[in-house]
């Protein structure tokens, strides 16, 4: 490394620890470490910082900056890709005194990084919920006053529902790139572990698998090209918790995977987050030394087994940072639609294309978990739960929504769809209910059935009427509502042609632009099939859903009258 880039990491290290954790304190690690390793301890870390992040301040429109402490670097160059294929230039540095001079500032570690402003920051936070002393209110405090914060965990997320708004929260996991090349290794395999070993457990676990592992490497302070040259050597990285009852690492594991390593990993409460490791890390039980011994055994005895394991490591995968981070831009308005639809393509399908008869789909957000699992807690069926968009405001991402499942259903061939959302309460007979409305809508062609009409439109007019099966069931001319619809082809195209550039809340949220399509024929039942979780929190304001409450009753109330209205007409 050059002298220069010694000189640059010391100050900006002991400019930033100052900043961060006050003088007396820098001062004082300083000195430990002097005292216990001698100069060449300080020597050391500031060596395995690798070469200081310089970068010349891009010259293009919407210019932005990433920083990056070294632990984050592997991701913070995969942002700086995907801003790039945007059409976005991005600095990569890790000096926060230049943050005043862009508009736009990513941050990995916000705690490391003091003078970034809080309106330009979009923050990805890499903390774990469960750590107190990591997880302290004035972090969140910070958290929470910048312009968005990009959360890798699900677990993290329901910590921060009551930190900060939704509109500002986004899903980003931390999750290995796509289109991993194999990587030639030595011919006799290696273990590495790379982190903190002061940790009492982490240190207790470590020496009880040296002792049966002689092929185990422990790495304290690896970063940069050196670290990157130690994981293209590795065969095997072993990943152990700090604290018992930890989350994930999956920051460390991505980015071994990414270099070819097979992991072994305890297990952690937040594992089932995250399924694209499921093939790809092998678990051993947290805390359970012979387990992980065991597993590391086989790894480095069977030639075979390590040979596959490093197999599944190049199947083809979706990168869900890359489209995490896609989305998150989407959501805040960095990028457009048309930028989205183009770069993410590989967004996951809103259908399953191996399911048999009627294809089903909750839309529900990652940032929303309590409502995902209120879905699953209270309604039966094999629905496929697909993530939906996000936007500013809140109705253009339900509409973004739409669109893109439309569109995907469309290109598909999907002819038929029923699409919920996630706060939908349905009955115990719905399935008996849906046999005899489809059946319905078969004979007066049909092209959606709407499962709840919160606000029918007073102009709205009944077409027809039929009693069977015990239902009332209604035709009618519009509706609106999207929270439990069944779509078919001709609104499937309907909706897919929402226009992006109408900005107009009051006819063009995606339930009103549902609602114009009077040349469009609706069935519906009275009283309607579908209701909603009442208690549960709005994704698009901030109320809960008793909002509705009195709509719906004028709804429904508007509807009979309509009905009684058709049916005295007809008698005559």
């Amino acid at each position: 490394m050059k002298p220069s880039d010694h000189l640059i990491n010391a100050v900006r290290q002991i400019d930033r620890a100052i900043r961060v954790r006050g003088l007396r304190h820098t001062l004082g690690l300083a000195l430990r470490v002097i005292a216990t390793e001698g100069p060449s301890g300080i020597r050391r870390r500031l060596e395995a910082l690798g070469p200081a992040l310089r970068s010349a301040k891009p010259r293009g429109p919407g210019a932005a900056l990433i920083l990056t402490v070294p632990h984050t670097l592997h991701f913070a160059r995969r942002l700086q890709s995907v801003l790039q294929q945007a059409g976005i230039e991005a600095a990569l540095s890790d000096n926060d005194r230049i943050a005043s001079d862009y508009d736009t500032v990513f941050t990995f570690a916000l705690q490391n990084f003091p003078s970034v402003p809080a309106d330009r920051c979009i923050a990805f936070q890499v903390e774990q919920s469960v750590l107190p002393h990591r997880w302290t209110e004035a972090y969140l405090t910070r958290l929470a006053s910048c312009r968005a914060v990009f959360e890798y965990s699900q677990t993290n997320i329901a910590a921060l529902q009551d930190r900060l708004p939704l509109a500002r929260l986004f899903h980003v996991p931390l999750a290995p790139p796509s289109g991993i090349a194999a990587i030639d290794k030595p011919a006799s395999p290696t273990v590495l572990f790379y982190g903190d070993t002061t940790p009492p457990r982490r240190a207790a676990l470590l020496s009880r698998i040296a002792a049966e592992i002689p092929e185990l490497q422990i790495e304290t302070n690896l970063f940069g090209p050196r670290m990157e040259a130690r994981l293209s050597q590795a065969h095997v990285v072993l990943n152990l918790h700090a604290t018992q009852g930890g989350l994930l690492e999956v920051a460390r594991i991505s980015e071994a995977i990414a270099h070819g390593c097979v992991v072994v990993s305890e297990t952690a409460i937040d594992q089932q987050e995250h399924p694209d490791l499921s093939a790809r890390v092998i678990y051993a039980p947290e805390g359970d030394g012979d387990a992980l011994i065991a597993a590391l055994r086989a790894l480095l005895d069977d030639a075979a087994l390590l040979l596959r394991s490093q197999t599944a490591l190049t199947e083809a995968a979706p990168d869900r940072f890359r489209l995490g981070v896609l989305r998150g831009l989407q959501g805040l308005g960095i990028i457009a639609p048309a930028t989205f639809a183009r770069l993410a393509t590989d967004y996951p399908k809103p259908y399953d294309p191996s399911h048999d008869g009627l294809l089903r789909t909750c839309l529900t957000l990652p940032e929303t978990p309590d409502r995902t699992a209120s879905f699953l807690t209270h309604n039966a069926g094999d629905y496929l739960i697909w993530p939906g968009l996000k936007a500013a405001p809140g109705w253009r991402g339900a509409a973004l929504s739409y669109r893109h499942m439309m569109r995907a259903f469309r290109a598909a061939g999907i002819v038929e769809a029923l699409v919920v959302e996630d706060d939908v309460l349905l009955p115990a007979d719905f399935e008996a209910r849906l046999t005899t409305i489809r059946g319905y809508m078969d004979d007066c062609d049909a092209d959606l059935f709407s499962g709840l009409i919160v606000d029918l439109h007073r102009e709205a007019r009944v077409l027809g009427v039929e009693r069977r099966d015990g239902l009332c069931l209604v035709q009618l001319d519009r509706a609106v509502m999207m929270i439990c619809n069944l779509y078919r082809r001709r609104m499937i195209e309907h909706l897919a042609q929402w226009d992006d550039g109408d900005d107009n809340a009051f006819s063009n949220t995606i339930d009103r632009y549902m609602e114009r399509a009077t040349h469009l024929r609706v069935v519906t039942t009275l009283p309607f099939t579908a209701s909603y979780g009442a208690s549960l929190k709005s994704t698009l304001r901030d109320a809960d859903n008793h909002k509705f409450d009195a709509l719906l009753a004028r709804s429904e109330k508007m509807l009979a009258e309509k009905v009684a209205a058709f049916e005295a007409g007809r008698a005559t």
